[in-house]
């Protein structure tokens, strides 16, 4: 806020001093005329007031060092920046506290057109989190800025999946590759088996590799039910034992890789194996079909896939790393 002092004789003129509090910095304005000055202060308090909140731009770093204080993982606070980036492109110089609903419904209109239903859905439950932080910051003056504004087609549910012939196939595939050396489709079969994600089996380093090569650790993940531990299956053992074979131990396992190399990986067998090209989501989806078609309850599947709606229940009945391995185990029985 900004301080008016006077107005004060100034030889022939008057001054009116602005003096901001925080800084200490002053400006004066001279006019001819007591009565002037004193006209000219309710002007001054107006063109002086700060405005509430931020700009646009300062709020997303904040709220960006908010996500990495919180534990957020990095590739989740990139996807999440990105998306809100894109909202209030143009208008990052806008400071929060002047957002209305109609410029909101502008940004977002302009943000979603040609937008994915699903791409859409997520980024509006990403912007509605976001305005309830910076809300809780002090940073708006209404709540009504996001009022309106919906996804309205049905968003699509789940990924494709293979059957289970097309997973017998490309199970057969992907083994025989990763056999010849093929760390991708180690990777691929990693996916179909254990039902990872494509970015836990990317972040693997050597000493994830435990219990003399039989056991896989999930360090970190996407929530606390992810970080796990998991029995290899006999025919990825050796495969993953090659894999470890002259590195160190915080190596990792498949290289300088990234989740965009598994699904490449993924879809590299797809093509080999004949079966449908899908992505590594699918496969976890596939798992899961597959185990619970294999006498795998719903709840048990879910923590065996790290899913944390279900951890409670399953710590309940046998735990995360005894779930995962009779899932894992029932899918390898499936499939051979």
């Amino acid at each position: 806020m900004c301080r008016i002092d006077g107005p004060f004789k100034n030889r022939s003129r008057w001054r009116v001093r602005v003096v901001d509090r925080d800084t200490g910095k002053s400006k004066s304005h001279i006019y001819a005329t007591e009565a002037e000055a004193m006209k000219a202060i309710p002007r001054l308090r107006r063109e002086y007031k700060r405005p509430v909140g931020v700009t646009v731009a300062k709020a997303l770093e904040a709220y960006e060092e908010y996500l990495q204080a919180k534990g957020n993982r990095v590739r989740s606070i990139a996807v999440t920046l990105g998306r809100l980036g894109g909202v209030f492109e143009g208008a990052r110089d806008l400071v929060t506290g002047e957002l209305r609903p109609v410029r909101m419904q502008g940004l977002w209109l302009a943000y979603a057109e040609g937008k994915a239903v699903d791409t859409k859905a997520n980024t509006l439950n990403q912007l509605r989190t976001f305005m309830t932080w910076i809300s809780a910051k002090g940073w708006l003056t209404t709540t009504d800025l996001l009022d309106g504004i919906e996804v309205m087609r049905r968003r699509r549910k789940g990924k494709p999946q293979l059957t289970e012939d097309e997973s017998r196939r490309f199970l057969t595939v992907a083994l025989e590759q990763g056999g010849a050396g093929d760390s991708g489709a180690v990777a691929a079969a990693t996916a179909l088996l254990l039902g990872m994600r494509a970015s836990e089996i990317a972040d693997r380093i050597v000493r994830d590799l435990d219990g003399g090569g039989t056991k896989l650790n999930i360090t970190s993940a996407k929530t606390e039910a992810g970080v796990r531990r998991l029995r290899l299956p006999a025919v990825l053992q050796p495969l993953f034992q090659n894999l470890a074979q002259g590195k160190q131990p915080v190596d990792r396992l498949f290289g300088d890789v990234n989740r965009h190399w598994v699904l490449r990986a993924v879809h590299r067998i797809c093509k080999t194996a004949g079966v449908p090209t899908v992505p590594t989501h699918g496969l976890r989806g596939t798992h899961a079909k597959l185990a619970v078609e294999a006498g795998i309850s719903g709840d048990v599947v879910a923590a065996s896939l790290g899913h944390e709606s279900f951890a409670i229940t399953a710590a309940h009945y046998a735990g995360h790393d005894a779930v995962a391995s009779a899932a894992a185990d029932r899918v390898v029985g499936v499939l051979q």
